[in-house]
């Protein structure tokens, strides 16, 4: 039985049934973000590994989830200032994340896109309400993806706005689209 305990693909379901869940809630066709956002929910992992290995902290459990996901994600604070992201939005901008976070829009991109990347924050930001739209993003290779990205009001523990979070994943450019 695909060698898993019991316990183990019963912990896997679980988890498969909370990433359904949160994607209900939240309203996203992407169901690795809710995986994302079910590693969040994950009290203990315990019950799906090796009593000897040694457990990850949540940050860790997120990280690597994030990390998983082939989709750029990143957050900023209200004042346009990354503070995280994952992996895709590291390779994206051709830089560790160490040498991202801290940094603004005007420090990582052409000023032009740069500014029209800040007018969609602060339109997000001032309606309150998840904001999809469509754009070109080039690598440091040069190589040109479009992408649909939404931006969501990132929310803490109290309620308060901390900023946002951005999602950007890859589609199919339609015919009247050039970079």
């Amino acid at each position: 039985m695909h060698g898993l305990s019991q316990d183990s693909l019963l912990a896997r379901d679980q988890g498969y049934a909370k990433a359904r869940i949160v994607a209900k809630i939240i309203g996203m066709r992407n169901i690795l973000l809710a995986v994302a956002a079910a590693a969040a929910l994950a009290t203990t992992t315990s019950s799906v590994m090796p009593a000897a290995a040694q457990p990850l902290s949540q940050v860790d459990n997120v990280t690597t989830a994030l990390n998983s996901i082939p989709d750029i994600i990143f957050y900023k604070d209200t004042q346009g200032v990354y503070r995280g992201g994952n992996s895709a939005w590291s390779a994206l901008l051709g830089k560790p994340l160490d040498q991202l976070i801290g940094k603004t829009d005007l420090d990582l991109f052409p000023e032009k896109m740069a500014k029209s990347f800040q007018a969609y924050d602060k339109a997000m930001l001032a309606g309150g309400k998840p904001t999809p739209n469509k754009e070109w993003l080039v690598y440091p290779d040069g190589r040109k993806v479009y992408v649909e990205t939404l931006k969501t009001p990132w929310i803490g523990k109290d309620g308060q706005v901390l900023g946002l979070l951005g999602i950007c994943h890859q589609i199919k450019p339609d015919s009247a689209t050039k970079p």
